[in-house]
């Protein structure tokens, strides 16, 4: 069971903006299917940087990601924020993109800002299908943008940006897996490839084939902070229906630990009694990081450490 007594996050997600220039076909957000509930903005300055004072504040380690229901590049303060919480003692940071504006420039502000990692959002090999899915999106041009970020760490030798890829694994497109992990994988840390889920969807086996309920560990590690200050219960509160307070009014230790809306939430599941939690009882996210399957295999010739969870596959290099 997660510990109870945890009194800050180990991981912040702290969504700078909403708003993406992107309309994949099955994102849970900004697809024309999706139940959107909040309007498209970017966090003011008031908010980032009272989170940032928090986290200056704070003694525990703890991964700061500046990304949520939109791309993060959009955001015309993002390069302040990021070179203010580079500064904060004791803070991971780094943030997910889908590559379409990271420029020369962008690179060369990353890798000289050292940020610890960049999760990039590619789903396959193939332009047609690429661009397809991902509505806006151009294949050439992302592959292009990574490939110049990884020339500027060759050109400064650095290891940072860390890379993380990440391929959703639609089914018209999960034949593109292996040729994908064999392209990015002598430049990344990671390869996730993800199981896909429908808009909306949480679930990530089918009845009968569950694993034995745990309480979930989001509960008790992420805290989701939205565009407007609003607290999320977690990640899969796509739209921050659940609110466990505002950082305007208090502070993220304050929240985490004594905001009744987690209180009840981390109540109920040390219970096992999720039933009457909206959010809760369709979803399966509390074992999506479980390991099923670990082994090492070739890809192409190139050696790799398997893992298999519900949630996904990832790849790293032996």
């Amino acid at each position: 069971m997660p510990d109870s007594k945890t009194i800050f996050p180990a991981e912040i997600v702290l969504e700078v903006t909403n708003a993406c220039n992107l309309r994949c076909k099955y994102c849970h957000f900004h697809s024309p299917q999706a139940a959107k509930k909040r309007k498209t903005s970017f966090m003011p300055r008031a908010i980032w940087a009272r989170v940032l004072q928090d986290l200056q504040d704070q003694q525990e380690p703890v991964s700061l990601l500046t990304h949520g229901a939109g791309e993060p590049l959009l955001h015309p303060e993002l390069l302040e924020i990021l070179q203010r919480a580079s500064r904060i003692q004791g803070v991971s940071l780094g943030f997910m993109t889908n590559g379409m504006l990271l420029d020369a420039e962008w690179s060369k502000r990353l890798v000289d800002l050292q940020l610890d990692f960049l999760a990039l959002s590619i789903d396959g090999t193939v332009p047609d299908t690429h661009d397809y899915f991902r509505s806006g999106a151009d294949l050439k041009k992302i592959e292009s943008n990574v490939l110049g970020l990884i020339r500027e760490k060759e050109r400064q030798g650095s290891a940072l940006p860390g890379l993380v890829f990440n391929m959703v694994c639609y089914p018209e497109i999960q034949g593109q897996a292996e040729d994908y992990v064999f392209k990015w994988l002598p430049y990344a840390g990671q390869i996730n490839i993800s199981r896909f889920r429908p808009v909306g969807s949480r679930r990530l086996w089918s009845p009968g084939q569950g694993m034995q309920f745990r309480p979930c560990p989001l509960l008790y590690r992420q805290m989701v902070i939205g565009v407007d200050g609003r607290v999320g219960l977690c990640c899969e509160d796509i739209n921050l229906q659940q609110t466990a307070g505002w950082v305007q009014e208090k502070g993220i230790r304050e929240i985490f630990i004594n905001s009744p809306v987690l209180q009840r939430y981390r109540r109920l599941h040390e219970q096992g009694e999720i039933s009457d939690l909206d959010l809760c009882r369709d979803c399966h996210v509390w074992g999506g990081d479980v390991p099923l399957e670990t082994a090492e295999r070739a890809i192409q010739g190139i050696q790799v450490q398997q893992e298999v969870t519900p949630a996904f596959q990832s790849f790293q290099r032996v």
